[in-house]
């Protein structure tokens, strides 16, 4: 007959003591109670399922242990990690610090720089109120001068091809300069440019300088000029006088009075603006009638 004690030694090739002894106990009332060798062949092999459900359990175990250990490499290693981050933070904050420092000498050497650019720009100011007020003086100066230094150049290149053929007298260069001035300025259209005389009923004769004729927006006109280097408000009334006699001459109802002059003093300016008059230098006009 089998013992527990028997039954007890067996079962601990796999069991821990008290599950053998539980085991060899109820091993032993089974079979003294008559139980089927049947029924003991299947508690047997529950119990060898048992044992290899332990084995599993055990190897678990172990698998588990080993991660156990892995786990617990793996926070040495975090911990060296966290340490190394500690150190770099400090270094930060030491180069942060240092930063600072520079940007506060900085911050104060750019203040110097700002004060010394507002003075340089207060001192801007004041030089270029002083350009303008240059500028605004040389202006009419640079005007005069621009005016004369075309006018030569133009003159010399114009006369260069009519002094052979009629002279190198002002009335020349004005023949053919004054039409242009007026196509350009006006719109005027020229049929004829060139002096003419005028006789009167009494036996006087007039010269005109220079009688451009032609039409403005399809109207004839015709425009008695006066040539001058330098024209005076005297001179102007005195060509007035003769315009008067010769326009009933003329054979156009639109008569018009034109200087033409490389000098005129501002007297002289105003005198032509009062007689209704133009007034042109060598490249344009520069007084005509108040439309």
């Amino acid at each position: 007959m089998i013992t527990v004690a028997e039954m007890t030694q067996w079962f601990r090739k796999a069991f821990d003591e008290t599950q053998a002894q539980l085991l060899a106990e109820a091993t032993v009332r089974l079979h003294e109670d008559h139980v089927h060798r049947e029924d003991f062949n299947r508690l047997t092999q529950t119990v060898e399922r048992l044992g290899e459900r332990t084995d599993r359990m055990a190897v678990a175990q172990e698998q588990t242990a080993l991660e156990l250990r892995e786990v617990a490499a793996a926070h040495r290693e975090t911990a060296r990690e966290v340490q190394a981050l500690t150190v770099a933070q400090q270094r930060l904050a030491e180069s942060q610090s240092a930063m600072q420092s520079q940007i506060g000498e900085l911050t104060s050497a750019t203040k110097v720089m700002q004060s010394q650019i507002g003075e340089l720009t207060s001192t801007t100011k004041v030089m270029q109120s002083q350009i303008g007020e240059l500028t605004s003086t040389t202006k009419a100066t640079q005007e005069q001068i621009a005016t004369l230094a075309w006018s030569m150049k133009d003159m010399q290149k114009q006369v260069g091809g009519l002094a052979q053929s009629v002279g190198c007298g002002l009335e020349a260069y004005a023949m053919d300069r004054i039409p242009k001035i007026l196509a350009k300025q006006l719109g005027f259209v020229e049929e004829s440019s060139g002096p003419e005389q005028f006789v009167g009923t009494n036996g006087s004769q007039d010269d005109i300088d220079v009688v451009v004729r032609g039409s403005l927006e399809g109207r004839p006109v015709v425009f008695l000029c006066e040539t001058k280097t330098n024209v005076s408000a005297q001179e102007i009334r005195g060509f007035l006088a003769t315009a008067d006699r010769v326009r009933p001459q003329v054979g156009c109802d639109d008569v018009r009075i034109f200087f033409f002059a490389y000098r005129a003093s501002p007297e002289a300016r105003a005198a032509v603006k009062d007689v209704g008059g133009y007034l042109a230098f060598p490249h344009t006009i520069l007084v005509k009638p108040s439309e």
